[in-house]
């Protein structure tokens, strides 16, 4: 999509949608692969260590996950597996995250995973892990401000992983800043004429080309006589505003 993409053709709201749907798809391809790999090794653990590997034994992920961020480019700030409570021996909670960093190589997030810590990071009740854990279905959630790591809005996009047997042993995750979304999308939405923004199922702006929405901002004012349209394979709609030229 990014290196394919002109405007030769007259840009139209089912090309905006495929064009969100293009990027969407990107990220959910790199999480397939990060998720197939904690499946296959999990499944490939001898039995008497499947009932309860440690945090070492996720060691061989960080190949595919380092492959991964490599081959996204800008697109993904971040990514790994996100494990359920209890299903490593030494630690009830554990993420194997890690971040691209072009001087260092990736760099592991390290977070306060201590209930009884002032700065407790619970992560079992966010949307990005409680959606795929509960009704087994991928999910992104966002835009919010990314205060972990690096204060910039992203959306963390995230699918469940089980064993071939069906139990949810975590999820494969990312996080695409929004500066990447807009860096791919805009020079669409720019070219559609009209004033438009997509919205995510809050009604919170992820991006536009209308300046009264900004990132993060509510929709409440918008006007709603232009219908908004979904977004099938996101819980996400695109809101026309009008004409760029009535601005």
């Amino acid at each position: 999509m990014r290196d394919t993409d002109n405007f030769s053709d007259q840009v139209t709201v089912e090309s905006l949608v495929h064009g969100v749907t293009e990027l969407a798809d990107e990220v959910y391809l790199s999480l397939a692969t990060i998720g197939t790999a904690l499946m296959t090794l999990w499944d490939g653990f001898p039995e008497k260590l499947r009932s309860a590997p440690r945090a070492t034994d996720l060691a061989p992920l960080r190949g595919t996950i380092f492959g991964e961020l490599e081959q996204s480019g800008k697109l993904l700030n971040g990514a790994g597996v996100v494990m359920a409570d209890g299903v490593l021996a030494d630690c009830p909670r554990y993420l194997e995250w890690w971040l691209p960093n072009a001087q260092r190589g990736p760099q592991r997030l390290t977070l306060e995973l201590n209930p009884t810590s002032e700065y407790f990071y619970d992560y079992t009740g966010m949307d990005w892990f409680a959606i795929p854990r509960d009704q087994g279905r991928r999910w992104v959630q966002g835009p919010l401000l990314d205060y972990a790591c690096t204060d910039q809005y992203v959306c963390t996009f995230a699918i469940p992983v089980t064993t071939t047997s069906g139990t949810f042993i975590g999820i494969a995750g990312a996080d695409v800043p929004v500066a990447a979304i807009e860096e791919i999308l805009l020079p669409r939405f720019q070219a559609f004429g009209q004033r438009v923004v997509l919205v995510n199922s809050e009604g919170r702006v992820i991006m536009g080309t209308d300046p009264e929405f900004t990132t993060g901002s509510k929709t409440s004012r918008m006007d709603r006589s232009v219908p908004a349209v979904p977004i099938d394979a996101l819980p996400w709609s695109l809101h026309p505003l009008g004409s760029i030229a009535a601005n």
